[in-house]
């Protein structure tokens, strides 16, 4: 995986969990605000009250949106429920097969472990005639984002079902997404792959759930805060279950350690702060970010100079001062080319001068 891909996915997990963080700078804020109107008793007190009133506002927004938000996707899921297996007295056994939809419903009884006939497809039997490997080339080349873009774009058209060119397509969505400087482009652009990929996503394909879990990390750019938070344990729960269909990659294990790593950075306040917001606040630790560090090094075809460099964080974190400095010195001694591993072995660098006692 090349360097700048590497350090996108990287931007992708960070914006997942930023969120929790965003919400807990409300808070935090809101406390500082409560100090200085109590030093403050005889000097502007009612602008830091207007500006208590707003915030206290504002937080009781976020909160009502996102109940809304779960209320809505209850309910819709069970209007689908109803409208899927509800017929009317008059409809026939045809119709009443046909109000389910040719393409969202498929009859699992004659398939193992409940997979549908969708699913057990290949890429020659939906897609005749394509060789799709062809951007599988082009995505290690670099330089036919736009075009494979568009490409793929067509054949979702024509072929909707083919997870094949559906995952591939959320792949281009996400190369093509960095290479414009037009937000809004940018933005519609990472949405198309998302919902390309969530008509998919009872299908048990890693490379799915891993580009749909990227394209919601990058989403998270472009949302308000509520939605934000939430978009988090999306970014989360595509990578879990892209991991359990394909418990190798390596990139799945740096991504999920990414987050756990965010997530275990949290202070005490924030942590508190999370715990009011959601009924199960996010919770990992600093072994828990080791655990999938250390995977996706063991399961690295190549040197992952970014996630060594994490490592070495989580072990200062822990206070194994030597272990994290082993692991500095081999990030410095690795020969580099591209800028974004220059930046890593300069923050290395900086963090064996901190620790150099421990040598």
């Amino acid at each position: 995986m090349s360097s700048q891909l590497q350090t996108n996915l990287i931007a992708a997990a960070i914006g997942a969990t930023i969120g929790v963080i965003s919400a807990a700078s409300i808070f935090i804020y809101q406390k500082v605000l409560e100090k200085q109107q109590h030093a403050m008793k005889n000097a502007h007190l009612d602008e830091v009250d207007r500006r208590l009133t707003e915030l206290q506002t504002e937080l009781e927004r976020l909160r009502a949106q996102q109940n809304q938000q779960r209320k809505k996707k209850k309910l819709n899921s069970k209007r689908d429920n109803d409208h899927m297996y509800t017929t009317t007295d008059n409809d026939t056994d045809v119709d009443g097969f046909s109000t389910a939809g040719d393409e969202e419903f498929f009859d699992c009884s004659d398939s193992e472990n409940g997979i549908s006939d969708i699913e057990n497809r290949t890429t020659e039997a939906t897609c005749p005639g394509l060789d799709l490997s062809v951007f599988d080339e082009h995505h290690k080349q670099g330089g036919y984002e736009e075009n494979d873009y568009l490409e793929l774009r067509d054949l979702i058209d024509m072929y909707p079902n083919s997870v094949d060119i559906v995952w591939r397509y959320a792949r281009s969505c996400y190369k093509y997404s960095n290479c414009t400087t037009d937000v809004n482009v940018r933005q519609a652009v990472v949405c198309a792959g998302i919902d390309a990929c969530e008509k998919l996503l009872t299908t048990p394909n890693s490379c799915l759930h891993k580009w749909c879990a990227i394209l919601v990390g990058v989403n998270g750019d472009f949302l308000p805060l509520a939605e934000k938070i939430e978009n988090g344990y999306r970014f989360k729960d595509h990578v879990i279950n892209a991991l359990e269909i394909c418990p190798n990659d390596a990139d799945l294990h740096h991504l999920l350690g990414r987050f756990k790593y965010e997530v275990a950075n949290l202070g005490w306040i924030e942590r508190k702060i999370a715990a009011t917001l959601f009924s199960e606040p996010p919770s990992a630790s600093y072994e828990d970010a080791i655990d999938s560090f250390q995977k996706a090094e063991d399961f690295s075809a190549k040197v992952n100079l970014e996630n060594r460099l994490f490592l070495s964080k989580c072990y200062i974190a822990l206070g194994n001062y030597q272990l994290a400095y082993q692991l500095l010195e081999k990030i410095c001694d690795v020969s580099v080319t591209s800028k974004d591993d220059e930046r890593i072995q300069n923050d290395a660098r900086q963090l064996l001068t901190k620790y150099s006692r421990y040598q």
